[in-house]
């Protein structure tokens, strides 16, 4: 196991200046901070969310935007336990940090990648072991947003290859990250979606009240759209107002609808148009487009979403694409915006 002094020691070393004649090293303020802010994850045992005052440890490692989801799912499970006091919450147990429930023995933080503009990732190798069990190692991936000069924590991709884990990030655990891909509630229990669904397509979707007798909304189908393939599912803004559904026609299009609540009624909201610079500058050349993608991926906060963007371009024999993912935020009336873009970062 690492202890604090051991990493606060490594945290001086790759601060300190490099040895004369060397280049300084451009990574060591990313791997300091990475080392520093996992030193504080682990502090506490691993068991569901964080506390109060293991949050409030965390705050200054963590993107203002993740902070804010840990403190809404918080709040959501607190009102679990009220309506439902015989049942378990959500984020009660395990551990949300990493691939393995069991949580971590030991732990040491990697190399560290930047590929350029505010993203940045740091590998961290972990162990778990009980006694007279063999070790279970696996490797999990930190992202990083640059804030300032600084770096914060903004998700932890899940190593783990085994096949239970409870998301492939931490986002994906939190509100606004998890993917409803059948039947269910909101996540506060105030709507009903149901998914109709026939062979390998969904054929529609609709949304009704929990608490009246409304007829349901539809959000997807109807005479006028043809049924999409899977895989389909529903993503729910932290805040429950806002859902967004990302449609697969086929493996290499997809879609994504946004509604928002508005008294009653769930209204589609318009995406803006990805790119329309560079639209207009392949077209121009030449190229159309072969394959789209605009593939709804999480919440970044409870009105910004984040799209998976892919464009693929063709030209006879030519080709060029690129793939991105894309902040979209949404004000008060429901008008979206671009903004921000950063590549998307390798998984390995």
């Amino acid at each position: 196991m690492k202890y604090f002094s051991l990493f606060l020691l490594s945290t001086l070393v790759c601060q300190a200046a490099p040895p004369e004649g060397k280049p300084a090293d451009r990574l060591a303020p990313l791997r300091a901070a990475a080392a520093e802010c996992y030193a504080t994850i682990r502090s506490q045992a691993a068991n569901g969310l964080p506390s109060e005052e293991h949050l409030k440890r965390l705050e200054p490692f963590l993107t203002p935007e993740l902070y804010g989801i840990i403190r809404q799912a918080r709040a959501s499970q607190q009102r679990q336990m009220k309506q439902h006091p015989d049942e378990k919450p959500d984020w009660i147990e395990g551990d949300l940090f990493s691939s393995l429930f069991e949580g971590v023995k030991q732990w040491d933080t990697g190399e560290g990648r930047h590929f350029g503009g505010p993203e940045a990732m740091v590998k961290v190798n972990l162990t778990y072991k009980e006694p007279g069990q063999p070790a279970v190692e696996w490797t999990d991936t930190l992202i990083f947003q640059q804030k300032g000069a600084g770096w914060r924590l903004d998700d932890i991709r899940m190593g783990g290859k085994w096949a239970f884990k409870a998301g492939d990030s931490l986002r994906a655990r939190l509100p606004g990250g998890s993917r409803e891909s059948n039947d269910h509630l909101s996540p506060d229990e105030h709507w009903q979606v149901t998914f109709e669904k026939a062979t390998d397509e969904v054929s529609g979707i609709t949304i009704r009240p929990t608490a009246t007798s409304s007829e349901s909304q539809t959000l997807f189908g109807g005479e006028a759209e043809m049924g999409c393939q899977f895989p389909t599912w529903v993503v729910w803004s932290p805040s429950g107002d806002k859902l967004a559904i990302r449609l697969g026609d086929s493996p290499r299009y997809t879609r994504t609808l946004v509604y928002r609540l508005v008294g009653n009624l769930w209204q589609p909201v318009i995406l803006p148009e990805f790119y329309p610079k560079e639209k207009k500058i392949m077209e121009a050349n030449g190229f159309r487009v072969r394959h789209r993608m605009i593939d709804a991926h999480h919440w970044q906060d409870a009105e910004t979403l984040v799209v998976e963007y892919f464009g693929n371009w063709t030209k006879e024999d030519e080709g060029d694409g690129f793939t991105q993912r894309v902040k979209v935020r949404f004000d008060g009336k429901g008008k979206a915006r671009v903004v921000g873009a950063v590549e998307m970062m390798p998984e390995d």
